[in-house]
């Protein structure tokens, strides 16, 4: 008899702002590959620097806000509350400690996968997670292979209960920039469209040049 095991998947990113890409991204997780939760993990990133018009509370006050009304994705503070960078290579253990039975599904869209040797203390992500990798549909390039990451397909991942598995999805993402949001944001342009009705004021509000 298999374990009733919850697939978890983990969202992190500067969410510098929260756009309607990212919440296109965790209903792919959820509606495409079928995870049973997301958490999602708003970063102080150790890799780039923020654009400091939206410090962590008010990213993650804004997320909390876009996935209020749904109740399979929990927006975190455990990167936020720091108050300093902090590699993602922390933040799965400490997922680990307070969840030592479940494996979770980092999720990553296909540049992110692609510099992940990169990433502080690789590899030693392969003995804490799973990876879902998340490419626009039509892409013709090829999933980055990392050495010692074994791929599965969406028919298998769920027998996957330890980690160092990969799994590549092709999914409808919108093409949005966070650079392109600010820029335009500055600019005193709308973002309607392309950034969750929830937030749209606050964000064009934050990401305004005041003279």
């Amino acid at each position: 008899m298999e374990l009733d095991r919850r697939h978890i998947g983990l969202f992190g990113g500067t969410f510098d702002p929260p756009h309607n890409g990212h919440v296109a991204l965790v209903e792919a997780g959820l509606k495409v590959m079928g995870l049973d939760e997301i958490l999602v993990i708003p970063a102080e990133p150790v890799h780039r620097s923020l654009s400091g018009r939206a410090d962590g509370v008010k990213r993650l006050s804004w997320l909390q806000a876009v996935f209020a009304a749904n109740a399979a994705v929990t927006v975190v503070d455990w990167e936020v509350v720091r108050g300093r960078p902090v590699a993602a290579i922390e933040t799965l253990r400490e997922f680990r400690d307070a969840n030592p039975e479940t494996v979770p599904w980092l999720m990553l869209g296909a540049d992110a996968w692609a510099g992940l040797q990169s990433w502080r203390e690789y590899p030693a992500h392969l003995q804490l997670c799973n990876v879902a990798v998340f490419a626009r549909q039509g892409m013709d390039a090829e999933m980055s292979e990392h050495e010692g990451w074994q791929q599965v397909n969406l028919c298998s991942w769920r027998e996957c209960e330890t980690p160092g598995h990969c799994c590549y999805l092709q999914v409808e993402l919108p093409d949005i920039s966070a650079t392109a949001l600010r820029r335009d944001a500055e600019m005193g342009h709308s973002l309607a469209g392309r950034v969750p009705e929830q937030v749209i004021s606050r964000i064009e509000k934050s990401y305004q040049i005041v003279d």
